[in-house]
């Protein structure tokens, strides 16, 4: 029973690497954000209340899903950005289960990730329901571009905790401000040492 955790702040290449790790290990990926886009197909949101309010659904059905894998000694890796109320109940999970478990925490410069966040967005390289603040599906006359702020950014991630996350078991910190510099094959390396 193992766990792989890729966690830290957005932009920072999580999905990658994660797709990267399920190659070498074969097992299978746990991620809030296609949790999310199916959420957002789903059921939509009119405000962005309602948006925030599928992200802590979209973080309850991953520690769900994580302990009942965990329950029948399966394997797992974990795509999350988890924010403080959110990463102690997932931390508390892994005290529990204590599975053999490696975290990836990414970071980078704040100015860097929030560009490269922001390009991403307004490249429409993600599901709009993540660029879209206000409502889902889009309305005809709705703008497609949004410019995410420095405060924004700070609010929602930096101040949420996701970029002091902490969880049991060894960690790898990846500085990711020039993702050139970053080695997939470094972290698999790193992960599966961790895990013999």
């Amino acid at each position: 029973m193992a766990m792989i955790v890729l966690t830290g702040m957005p932009a920072t290449g999580k999905s990658t690497i994660s797709a990267a790790l399920a190659k070498a290990f074969g097992y299978p990926v746990v991620e809030k954000d296609a949790i999310k886009e199916q959420l957002f197909d789903t059921l939509g949101f009119t405000c962005y209340a309602e948006k925030r309010a599928l992200d802590h659904a979209a973080n309850a059905v991953v520690i769900h899903v994580v302990e009942r894998i965990l329950k029948t000694g399966g394997s797992v890796i974990v795509d999350n950005n988890f924010d403080t109320e959110s990463g102690k109940k997932f931390a508390a999970l892994l005290e529990e289960y204590a599975p053999a478990s490696a975290c990836v925490f990414f970071y980078g410069d704040a100015e860097v990730l929030r560009a490269r966040y922001n390009a991403r967005d307004n490249a429409h390289a993600r599901h709009l329901g993540h660029l879209l603040q206000e409502h889902y599906p889009p309305h005809p006359e709705d703008s497609l571009y949004h410019e995410m702020t420095r405060e924004e950014f700070h609010e929602k991630f930096m101040k949420r905790g996701m970029d002091s996350f902490v969880c049991p078991g060894e960690r790898l910190e990846i500085d990711t401000t020039d993702f050139s510099k970053v080695d997939p094959a470094a972290i698999v390396a790193w992960v599966k040492n961790v895990l013999d």
